[in-house]
């Protein structure tokens, strides 16, 4: 499984010569990002199926579903955080390295084989997705046994509350 598709418009059409701001559409939310935070993405992972992104170290636990916030550093996922929720990219393994599990299976535990999970309200992650108006809505997975989470993440949508 490959990242999920990447498109990048800038802002003008020149060349981009450094950190420059960018309209980003990562599952079909347009963000404003740089192109510092777009070669974290694409810097490539293990054949493990774990990435190691750079910057400052995280200080978010193991296991925390992150995305790539707009400074390019790694933040939690909350359907809560509605519009300004990054795209998920994967589960913390490594807070001191920024590894993160991007593509194969989520070692984990307490998963209901076959069902699909989501981006939870207040982090981590769910069976029930998200029904509140204005939660962001992202389908990151279906479990393939009850401890084994194989990541597809899905588009972003928000919650109409109906």
């Amino acid at each position: 499984m490959a990242f999920p598709r990447i498109e990048i418009y800038p802002r003008a059409r020149q060349p981009l010569s450094g950190d420059e701001d960018l309209v980003v559409s990562q599952g079909g939310v347009l963000r404003k990002t740089s192109t510092e935070s777009i070669a974290a993405l694409a810097s490539g992972g293990g054949g493990d199926g774990t990435t190691t992104f750079g910057g400052t170290a995280s200080t978010l636990p193991v296991g925390t579903a992150v995305g790539i916030g707009p400074s390019g550093a790694l933040v939690e996922c909350k359907a809560s955080d509605g519009m300004s929720m990054p795209s998920f990219v994967g589960f913390l393994l490594d807070p001191a390295t920024n590894k993160v599990q991007t593509q194969s299976l989520f070692v984990t535990t307490g998963l209901t084989a076959g069902a699909s999970y989501f981006v939870g309200n207040n982090g981590g992650f769910t069976p029930t997705a998200p029904t509140t108006s204005g939660y962001a809505v992202q389908r990151i997975g279906a479990a393939y046994s009850t401890t084994r989470l194989f990541l597809q993440p899905g588009f972003i949508m928000i919650a109409d509350g109906a």
